[in-house]
């Protein structure tokens, strides 16, 4: 069984749409760490059946264990700025990322403040979620509203969870994974849902299926073709279907080299991120993208006056934040996948920036997320790593169960070991413990050399 903690949300009221005024009022009650309830929004929904679709389609993530028939029962995180309010869950495996972004168009009225929270999503909420229509007018509340939801005697609901910690780790993975997603295309809402429709239901697993274009439109195909995203689980993507007869348009996003894909279903004003690991049985928190940058972080100082610059942007200035502390942009953005791997930050493929968020968690708990790197840097201590001289090659000798391992670092040809992990997925998962441990030997001598 997978580590947890043991996490309680406390919510003023139970999220929901009641009647107030004799109108409809959509309130998202809210938690973060210190157990208070963030008030970040109040207005009227200009699409309320549009963000109604997208709500719901966010809750059937979370709620959905997509290889396993166990449910997972987790609220999504929400980010509010001036900008926007970003809502952001993964499935109970880990091996779906979803986001829903509600730009200020898309309301009317203001944001009333910034931060991350948690947001109850109840049985009852996703019921009345369903009965949304656009002619409805519908006022929109994020947090405790104390004139349209005051009441006698204030009761706390509770939710006692079992907070995955791979469920917590998956958000510093999906932020190491998007900047090496590209644009495979964009086809209309009414081609996509074609295409989505053809879609089995079910899928087996171990049998993918093969996105190909074809002129302005795509299709799905059970044979592997070059230039072709590859899926497995169609089930996964299938999620997406109810959202796109009221979507203008789809954008598939795709990394080649990992197999990771996403989908964007865009809006007039907002859009709905859908992204899937390589196979239904890895789940984004196994991964290991962002090892490398933890093996080998930016300064501590740097990392310090990094988070120093983060004011909820929806969109971090990386050039702009270089300027003003005189490093490099690379240096801001290595600072970044640090922040991100403590929940601090993510990365938004479709816009190609770092936004801030905290996680309303208590990540001083979590100390064993990282295991692989963990492991590397007890090679380091234990003096297991060794230099082997081949001229002009980075070479490493590390120790390995009765054997040692042989590890080449380069940047042109991209680091090897001959370890079983690396012969089988090949860096696809991140490096191995071996190559972490040889590449924190190598930074530590070129720290000694100045260099």
């Amino acid at each position: 069984m997978s580590s947890a903690l043991d996490f309680t949300y406390q919510y003023a009221f139970p999220s929901g749409v009641q009647a107030v005024n004799g109108k409809p009022q959509l309130s998202l009650a809210t938690c973060n760490a210190n157990h208070t309830n963030p008030y970040f929004f109040d207005g009227r929904l200009r699409s309320p059946r549009q963000v109604g679709e997208m709500l719901l389609t966010l809750s059937d993530v979370v709620r959905t264990h997509f290889f396993l028939p166990t449910p997972a029962l987790l609220d999504p995180v929400l980010t509010s700025n001036e900008n926007l309010l970003r809502l952001e869950g993964f499935s109970g495996c880990c091996g779906v990322y979803a986001r829903v972004d509600l730009p200020v168009e898309a309301f009317e009225g203001d944001c009333h403040g910034r931060g991350t929270t948690n947001v109850d999503f109840n049985a009852p909420m996703r019921s009345a979620l369903k009965r949304l229509r656009d002619n409805d007018d519908v006022s929109f509340a994020v947090g405790k509203d104390e004139v349209a939801l005051s009441r006698e005697g204030e009761t706390t609901i509770e939710k006692k969870v079992k907070l995955p910690l791979r469920w917590i780790k998956g958000f510093s993975e999906v932020q190491a994974y998007q900047p090496a997603l590209s644009l495979f295309t964009e086809v209309s809402a009414a081609d996509a849902l074609r295409f989505i429709r053809t879609m089995p239901k079910t899928a087996k697993p171990k049998m993918p299926s093969f996105v190909t274009q074809v002129g302005r439109s795509i299709r799905l195909s059970q044979r592997s073709q070059a230039n072709a995203v590859q899926i497995h689980g169609t089930h996964r993507v299938k999620i997406i279907e109810s959202l796109l007869p009221r979507a203008e348009k789809l954008r598939i996003w795709w990394d080649k080299e990992t197999g990771t894909s996403a989908w964007e279903v865009c809006y007039k004003v907002g859009s709905f991120f859908l992204m899937i690991s390589p196979e239904v049985f890895r789940g984004f928190s196994g991964e290991g993208q962002v090892l490398s940058s933890l093996a080998n972080p930016a300064s501590a100082e740097i990392i310090k006056n990094v988070r120093a610059q983060l004011t909820w942007q929806s969109e971090i200035n990386i050039p702009g934040i270089a300027e003003q502390l005189s490093v490099s942009a690379a240096e801001i953005d290595s600072a970044l996948a640090i922040l991100g791997s403590r929940g601090l930050a993510g990365f938004d493929v479709t816009g190609g920036h770092y936004f801030h968020r905290e996680l309303p968690f208590d990540l001083s708990q979590v100390e064993q997320l990282q295991p692989r790197l963990k492991n590397a840097r007890k090679l380091v201590n234990e003096g297991k790593v060794t230099e082997e001289n081949q001229g002009n090659a980075l070479v490493y000798l590390v120790a390995g169960s009765g054997t040692q391992h042989r590890v080449e670092l380069s940047e042109e040809m991209g680091d090897r070991c001959t370890c079983p992990w690396f012969s089988k997925y090949q860096g696809k998962r991140g490096p191995c413990k071996h190559i972490l441990a040889a590449n924190i030997v190598h930074d530590n001598q070129q720290d000694e050399l100045g260099n």
